[in-house]
C-alpha cells in the first residue's frame, strides 16, 4: 500500500535514546507529530509518525 505525497506541518519532533519499545521490531528511534496545514490550530488533528522502524518514510522540507 502506498500513500501519495502529502504536505503536512510538523508539530514537534522527539528522539528516543534508547529506541522506544512500542512492541514492534525494529524499535523506532524518533518520532514526528504531523498534521494537515489547514488544521494547525486544532488540538488532536494530527498523528505521530515513528521513524527508524520498519515502515519507510520519505520526508523532505518544502518552502511556500
Amino acid at each position: 500500500m502506498s500513500i501519495p505525497p502529502t504536505r503536512l506541518c510538523v508539530g514537534h519532533y522527539e528522539e528516543y535514546d534508547p529506541p522506544r519499545n512500542l512492541g514492534w521490531a525494529p524499535a523506532p528511534t524518533a518520532g514526528i507529530y504531523v498534521m494537515p496545514p489547514e488544521s494547525k490550530d486544532v488540538e488532536d488533528a494530527g498523528c505521530m509518525l515513528y521513524l527508524g522502524g520498519a515502515e519507510p518514510y520519505h520526508v523532505e522540507p518544502v518552502q511556500d
